[in-house]
């Protein structure tokens, strides 16, 4: 309950109803009349002064009784009050979810579908903090999506191979999320909610909380209320990244895809725009040598191994921070940022060394060596847009053709192993 509900629900001043002020008056007349008659009576001293002391306890245990009871029955109505206060929190919180998904369906990314569900139910529920796992294309790992809307749990995973004989992804999704963390000597509690499409679970909110949180203050319905509103907003956050993705991915190879590049290269274009002198830039482009020969001999289900097999090599000699695409047909395109000159020509000798010895295997009887047609384009010296520098480093590759005979070199099967 956040502090809001809290100074809401906090306890007020009791007010006399009518009927606890008849029953103190009634009360009191009965004492004046007890001791009316008392000194009104022959006992002596003593006994008259015992009875007074007995009426006057009498009268005082009654007035407390009536105090308590009502006190009690104003707090019990001031708790109706907040609960049912608390609960139009709720209901507000998880309509307001309910509506942004209409709103915003398909148009925004999951971090801030993400943090916008965190924000609407830190409204009503009090956790510490909260993240969101998503079950990857194998369904065997959970993988922590978004946490707190930062980067502080962000790509951990959770095997859930492990332990999941005899339940379904659901049972182990919750088992796992449910499972409490040690936080110096006190136990964090943490409540899992799955996020079902169907009768699928694609991921989980996972909530942590203080050690010292009354988690019975919470119907668990409220739990399974927040993942069937939360659930359609954050689905369709990810179809739209995904739907993004496969915009700008190819499918054969599955790098990005020529409209990809152009983006890329705009933006470090701008980059090396603003730093002319201090940021250099250079584009490659590759096609693979013969391939069309590789197509007609082996089909295209063997051109599509050559053209994956060309991607790994050119990703694994390429640097970290370079960007590779798969354009039409067997052109690859690669942009270097920070890469003068002399850097590019060292990254082209490494690649071309990189595909030297390394043979793929197409059928059970041979096996082959590729090579590569290679042009670059330096930013400045080659042209200042994405067009001029593609168009020379385009040129260029198709120069290297030219200079050097087109081989292709075939290896029998007891040369490949």
């Amino acid at each position: 309950m956040n502090t809001n509900s809290e100074t809401m629900l906090r306890p007020q001043r009791v007010r006399a109803t009518p009927i606890y002020s008849i029953l103190t008056v009634g009360a009191s007349l009965i004492a004046l009349a007890f001791t009316f008659l008392l000194a009104d009576s022959n006992f002596d001293i003593g006994a008259k002064a015992l009875g007074l002391a007995g009426i006057i306890g009498s009268f005082l245990s009654v007035c407390t009784l009536l105090y308590f009871r009502q006190t009690g029955r104003a707090k019990a109505d001031i708790a109706t009050r907040g609960l049912e206060i608390y609960n139009d929190q709720i209901d507000n919180g998880l309509s307001a979810l309910g509506q942004a998904n209409e709103l915003f369906a398909g148009a925004l990314k999951t971090s801030d579908a993400f943090r916008l569900t965190a924000n609407r139910v830190k409204e009503f529920i009090a956790f510490q903090s909260i993240d969101l796992l998503l079950l990857d294309k194998t369904r065997t790992r959970l993988v922590v999506a978004e946490a707190d809307g930062s980067d502080t749990r962000k790509g951990f995973e959770i095997d859930l191979n492990e332990g999941i004989a005899g339940r379904s992804v659901r049972d182990r999704i919750v088992e796992i999320g449910t499972e409490s963390r040690s936080v110096g000597e006190n136990v964090q509690p943490v409540v899992a909610i799955p996020l079902m499409h169907g009768a699928e679970v694609f991921g989980v909110l996972r909530m942590y909380f203080d050690s010292d949180f009354e988690m019975s203050a919470i119907n668990e319905s409220v739990f399974d209320a927040i993942g069937t509103r939360a659930a359609p907003l954050i689905l369709s956050s990810i179809a739209k990244e995904q739907s993004q993705a496969n915009a700008l991915t190819d499918v054969t190879t599955d790098l990005p895809n020529e409209r990809a590049f152009f983006l890329i290269l705009e933006n470090q274009i701008a980059e090396s725009m603003r730093k002319r002198d201090e940021r250099p830039l250079t584009v490659l482009a590759f096609d693979i040598k013969d391939f069309d020969n590789i197509n007609l001999r082996f089909g295209h289900a063997a051109g599509d191994d050559v053209l994956n097999f060309a991607a790994c090599v050119l990703k694994d000699h390429l640097r970290q921070m370079d960007f590779l695409a798969h354009s039409a047909g067997d052109e690859y395109l690669a942009i270097l940022p920070t890469a003068s000159k002399e850097i590019s020509q060292e990254i082209i000798a490494r690649i071309h060394t990189g595909f030297f010895g390394r043979k793929l295997r197409l059928n059970d009887a041979e096996s082959i060596e590729i090579e590569l047609n290679v042009g670059w384009a330096a930013f400045g010296d080659d042209g200042d847009t994405p067009g001029q520098l593609l168009s020379v480093a385009q040129l260029r590759k198709g120069q290297s053709k030219s200079s050097k005979p087109n081989k292709v070199l075939w290896f029998p099967q007891e040369l490949a192993n």
